[in-house]
């Protein structure tokens, strides 16, 4: 493998305007090193942990029906589940780094009995001819020939997009998230909807902030942006305070909120105008949920958004990305 120029790579990103996204904020405060090796190094792993599909295949057929075949490939049966679908994924990418030919997993089987030593898997059995059994079945051969033709694709089982329908229906059927989406907006409704948007925005600070919005609704008659974000949970509608706090919500909402103020700021100079944030949520029992978040509540987001880009800043200028702001500076005691 070639030597990473890290010189090169640093000088090549600060060469360039950056902007920064809730992602991008969420690595930098939480591992500066994890944003240094992604965003500098390009050492960039973008899997879409199981857990986070069932949202973005929502958000695919409710907001943006057109492109479902552009972003998932089905599979006529399951997805290998636990450290079997590890190892796959991970003689997959042996097979791409080798430029292997079209060739079945079988060809794998020491690189397969040596991922099973590093992760202690199946060492309770006798033989290796065991060991391999337990990995190479119809299951996983099937899952095998699909991941060498997917590209870019996401895969879907039948149970996850059957699921995701299901989701889907329910909010459709909802009237408060249908008039917030504008699902029903007629043709000659002075209204405006913008799906999946890709929105930049410039600030003070040595870069700009950027994101795609899922639903922003602009209703020139009621003088109101409205700016909507699906979530998908595994808990449940009353403990969306806590998820908000847990995954930095608040931090995409506030920027969110900065970068339509910015694509409207002509609208906006009209006092009438004004601006309303709403999380849309669906829980696991299918409960859905529109949160609007007050005035005073973005209010003080922006306030805790703007100290959280000042310390952003503070590693993007000083080029330090060994520790988060507050250790970097010797700011925790005990």
């Amino acid at each position: 493998m070639a030597e990473i120029d890290v010189a090169a790579l640093t000088e090549e990103f600060y060469s360039k305007p950056f902007y920064l996204s809730y992602s991008g904020l969420n690595k930098l405060l939480y591992s500066p090193s994890l944003f240094y090796n992604h965003y500098v190094l390009q050492q960039r792993e973008e899997k879409l942990e199981s857990y986070l599909i069932d949202g973005k295949v929502i958000h695919c057929l409710l907001l943006d029906n057109g492109s479902f075949d552009e972003q998932f490939i089905l599979m006529p049966s399951k997805v290998p589940s636990g450290n079997t679908k590890v190892i796959v994924d991970k003689i997959l990418g042996i097979h791409i780094a080798t430029q292997g030919l079209d060739v079945g997993l079988d060809a794998y089987k020491q690189e397969i009995l040596d991922a099973l030593v590093a992760i202690n898997l199946h060492q309770s059995l006798k033989t290796d001819a065991q060991r391999l059994d337990k990995i190479i079945t119809d299951e996983t051969n099937e899952y095998w020939n699909f991941l060498k033709i997917k590209g870019n694709k996401d895969l879907l089982d039948d149970e996850t997009l059957a699921r995701c329908n299901s989701a889907v229906e329910v909010l459709r059927k909802h009237e408060k998230v249908s008039e917030l989406l504008g699902l029903l907006t007629h043709e000659m409704e002075n209204v405006e909807i913008f799906n999946e948007e890709l929105l930049f925005g410039e600030t003070d600070k040595p870069f700009g902030l950027k994101g795609v919005l899922d639903n922003v609704k602009v209703d020139h008659d009621k003088k109101i942006i409205f700016i909507n974000d699906l979530k998908t949970t595994g808990k449940t509608i009353s403990d969306f305070r806590e998820t908000i706090e847990f995954f930095n919500y608040w931090s995409q909402a506030a920027i969110y909120y900065r970068l339509v103020a910015y694509k409207f700021a002509e609208l906006l100079t009209d006092e009438e105008w004004t601006m309303k944030f709403n999380f849309i949520v669906i829980d696991k029992y299918q409960q859905v949920y529109p949160f609007e978040v007050t005035k005073t509540t973005m209010q003080d987001w922006q306030v805790r958004l703007e100290q959280k880009l000042d310390e952003a800043a503070w590693h993007y200028t000083k080029r330090r990305y060994e520790l988060p702001y507050e250790f970097a500076e010797g700011l925790v005691t005990l």
